[in-house]
C-alpha cells in the first residue's frame, strides 16, 4: 500500500510538471520579440501576406485558443512546422536527437565510471590519514567542479584533436567524434559527484552498524559490497535528475565547440533565426527528459531505499 502511494504521488507530480512545462515554453516564445507571422512571410511582404501567414498560423486567434490548439497538437505528436525549413518540428527534431543522446549517454558512463570510484577512493584514503592525498583530492575536484565547460571542451579540442590529433576536431558521424564532447560534458558533473559520495561514504564508513561488521572481522572486500557501495550509489542516484540536467544544459554549449549536429547546435540556431517552433520543440523535449529522468530516478530510489518514501511524501 505505501508502494502503491508513492508512485501514485510521483505519477501525479510527474503530470503537473509537463503540464507547468508545456504552459511556460508557450508563454515563452508568444511574450518573445518579433512577429512570426512576418517571418513566415517574409520581412518584405506587404501586411496583407503577413496577415494571411497569421491567420494560417492561427495567431489571429485568442490566446487561450492558441494554447488549446498546441496542446491539442502535442497530444497527437504535432510540434507545428519550423519557419526556416517548413518541416515538422518533430522531424527536426528526430533528426537531430541522435547526437544529442548519445553524448548525454556516454556523459553518464564516465560519471559512474570516474566519479563514483573516485569519490569512494577519497572517503577511504580521508579516513586512513592519507592528508596529502586529501589535499589533491579537493583542490583538484574543486578545480574540475568550477571550470566552465566551454573552456573544458576548448582545451580538449586543441590538445587531443588539433596539436596531437588523437580524436577528430568535429563531426557526429562517428564513435570517436563523440569521445571528446562527453568529456567535456562530464567532468564537471563528475568532480562534484566525487565530492559528494566521498562525504557520504565517511559517513557510512563511521557509522555505528559498519563498526559493528569491523569488529566481526567482516572481509574488506563484503564489507564495501554490503554496506558501503550501495549507500555510495544511492547518493549518486539522488543526484541524478541534476546530474543529467546539467548534461543536457553543457551539451548545449559543448555541441557549438565540436560542431555536432544535436539539439544544441539546433536550438542555438533557431534562436538565432527566430524559428520559434523549433525553439519551442526542443525546449519542451530537453525540459520533458530531464523531468521524466527525475521521476524515474525518485522511483528507483524507493526501490534501493525504501525510507526515501517516507522522506519525500
Amino acid at each position: 500500500m505505501k508502494w502503491r502511494r508513492f508512485l501514485v504521488s510521483r505519477l501525479v507530480r510527474l503530470a503537473f510538471v509537463l503540464v507547468a512545462i508545456t504552459t511556460l515554453t508557450f508563454l515563452m516564445m508568444h511574450l518573445a520579440p518579433g512577429d512570426p507571422a512576418r517571418l513566415v512571410a517574409g520581412m518584405d511582404a506587404d501586411e496583407q501576406a503577413v496577415q494571411v501567414a497569421r491567420e494560417r498560423l492561427g495567431l489571429d486567434q485568442p490566446m487561450y485558443q492558441q494554447f488549446l490548439d498546441y496542446v491539442g497538437g502535442l497530444l497527437r505528436g504535432d510540434m507545428g512546422t519550423s519557419f526556416a525549413t517548413s518541416q515538422p518540428v518533430t522531424d527536426e527534431i528526430a533528426q537531430k536527437i541522435g547526437p544529442t543522446a548519445q553524448l548525454a549517454v556516454f556523459g553518464m558512463a564516465i560519471i559512474l565510471l570516474v566519479g563514483l570510484p573516485m569519490g569512494i577512493i577519497g572517503a577511504v584514503m580521508t579516513r586512513n590519514g592519507h592528508r596529502a592525498f586529501e589535499v589533491i583530492f579537493s583542490g583538484s575536484t574543486g578545480a574540475m567542479a568550477s571550470i566552465p565547460q566551454y573552456l573544458i571542451a576548448t582545451f580538449l579540442a586543441f590538445f587531443f584533436a588539433v596539436t596531437w590529433q588523437i580524436f577528430p576536431v568535429a563531426g557526429s558521424g562517428s564513435l570517436n567524434a563523440a569521445v571528446l564532447p562527453a568529456i567535456a560534458i562530464a567532468i564537471r558533473p563528475a568532480a562534484s559527484i566525487a565530492r559528494l559520495v566521498r562525504v557520504r561514504t565517511l559517513e557510512v564508513l563511521e557509522s555505528p552498524y559498519v563498526r559493528t561488521a569491523r569488529s566481526k572481522r567482516l572481509p574488506t572486500r563484503k564489507l564495501y559490497l554490503a554496506h558501503v557501495f550501495p549507500n555510495s550509489i544511492t547518493t549518486m542516484l539522488a543526484m541524478g535528475g541534476v546530474t543529467f540536467a546539467s548534461l543536457l544544459g553543457g551539451a548545449v554549449i559543448v555541441e557549438q565547440v565540436f560542431a555536432r549536429l544535436g539539439l544544441g547546435t539546433t536550438l542555438v540556431h533557431s534562436v538565432l533565426v527566430g524559428d520559434y517552433p523549433v525553439v519551442q520543440g526542443i525546449v519542451l523535449v530537453l525540459g520533458f527528459a530531464v523531468v521524466v529522468v527525475n521521476a524515474l530516478v525518485d522511483i528507483i530510489l524507493g526501490i534501493v531505499d525504501p525510507r526515501t518514501m517516507e522522506a519525500g511524501r
